[in-house]
């Protein structure tokens, strides 16, 4: 009579176990929004790693050989352009995106040096930094909690971008003044709000074995946003 009880009561406590290790099992597992935000962190610490690395150490370079910008510049574009191909592919995934993240640090470091020699240079990266960090949760805010689906957005996005792109490039040629780069850059902020809002609305629908494009559309439009805003801060200066 005893032994039937003593193994009943240990198969309910071996029965609790599995299920206590089911929940426990459950709750580490990484979700998928779990996933592409830690890689949109890595990937910001990876592009301060490249400005810092670049602006201490190789910066002399880019002021002499102002076509490595170029160079760096369409590499980037390269990786954007064939990222579907490579994000769901690993190891060559994580490569392929630390890589992205720490040339676009790189690319930034010329603005960074250029910003921080000048007065107040720390006070107003810090602000372009603080007011980046909050357009960019606000509008993720905006894109996560909204009933909407915005997807209907992409091609006027894309539309704007390529926009974007064009003027920028005429602006390496064409020379303008403080007031044109307001404008530019006034511009370039909106359309990167609205991209924020977008991809954290795109993270709904995304596959769950796309984190690492999705985290990618993330990086870039907060890189964008500082890069816009603290354009915008230095044309306002003059």
């Amino acid at each position: 009579m005893f032994e039937p009880e003593k193994r009943g009561m240990y198969g309910d406590e071996g029965q609790v176990a599995e299920r206590v290790g089911e929940r426990i099992g459950v709750g580490i597992e990484p979700t998928f929004f779990g996933k592409v935000m830690s890689f949109f962190a890595l990937a910001i610490l990876t592009a301060a790693a490249g400005t810092y690395i670049t602006y201490t150490h190789f910066l002399h370079y880019f002021i002499q050989a102002p076509a490595l910008m170029w160079i760096l510049f369409i590499g980037t574009l390269g990786i954007i352009f064939t990222s579907r191909a490579w994000s769901t592919k690993y190891p060559l995934n994580r490569f392929m995106f630390a890589t992205f993240a720490f040339i676009t640090g790189v690319t930034a470091a010329p603005l960074v040096g250029v910003v921080a020699a000048s007065p107040e240079g720390v006070a107003i990266l810090s602000k372009a930094l603080l007011a980046s960090a909050l357009t960019f949760s606000a509008a993720g805010l905006l894109g996560w909690t909204t009933k909407m689906n915005l997807s209907g957005m992409r091609s006027y996005l894309l539309f704007g971008l390529i926009g974007l792109i064009v003027v920028g490039i005429m602006g390496f040629f064409i020379p303008w003044g403080s007031s044109m780069e307001r404008l530019y850059s006034g511009v370039g902020i909106l359309l990167f709000v609205a991209f924020t809002a977008y991809e954290f609305n795109k993270l709904k629908f995304y596959p769950e074995d796309r984190y690492i494009e999705a985290a990618l559309g993330l990086y870039l439009s907060i890189f964008n946003l500082f890069i816009l805003i603290l354009r915008f801060m230095m044309a306002g200066r003059d």
